[in-house]
């Protein structure tokens, strides 16, 4: 079966979830892959759905059924090879709150060839807010990162942890 890749986003409220799956449910889709998140106050999807139906049909249905929510909302088909790629290293950056230091922090990473799994920001507090950012990496060269990242992270005044991921077998 094929894949389309689905996104919705839209001011966070009781019920998104429920109705986009359960559209994708009703019309034969099976959900493989998601990541779901509350982002300043809007809720944001992404989906990777297995599914049979034609994107502008899906588009159709997820946009009938979320009108009362105010969804905006994308189908498209999600072409290339899946492959679950485990990442290494999770990296911690943290410091005031300002302009450039995802671009600086991620620009550091894609130089070495190192590929991000999972990325995620948040700004902590209000007086003195400061900026939390969690990257998931995958990195064939520990002391090659390290170095770049403790020169980037002085150069951006923030302070950072990488530490190697351990895999577990349960």
């Amino acid at each position: 079966m094929p894949d389309l890749a689905v996104t919705a986003v839209g001011a966070d409220r009781p019920g998104i979830v429920a109705t986009v799956t359960r559209v994708l449910h009703d019309r034969g889709g099976n959900l493989e892959d998601s990541a779901m998140t509350i982002l300043g106050g809007h809720f944001a999807i992404v989906l990777l759905v297995e599914t049979e139906d034609d994107p502008a049909a899906l588009r159709a249905a997820l946009e009938e059924a979320t009108t009362d929510l105010g969804l905006t909302i994308s189908v498209s088909p999600a072409s290339g090879i899946r492959s679950r790629v485990e990442p290494t290293h999770l990296l911690s950056v943290y410091g005031a709150d300002r302009p450039g230091i995802v671009a600086g922090v991620t620009g550091a990473i894609a130089e070495l060839g190192a590929n991000i799994t999972d990325l995620e920001t948040q700004v902590i507090g209000t007086e003195d807010p400061v900026y939390a950012m969690v990257i998931e990496v995958v990195a064939a060269d520990e002391p090659q990162l390290a170095d770049r990242l403790s020169e980037v992270c002085a150069g951006l005044g923030v302070d950072h942890t990488l530490r190697t991921i351990e895999a577990e077998t349960y």
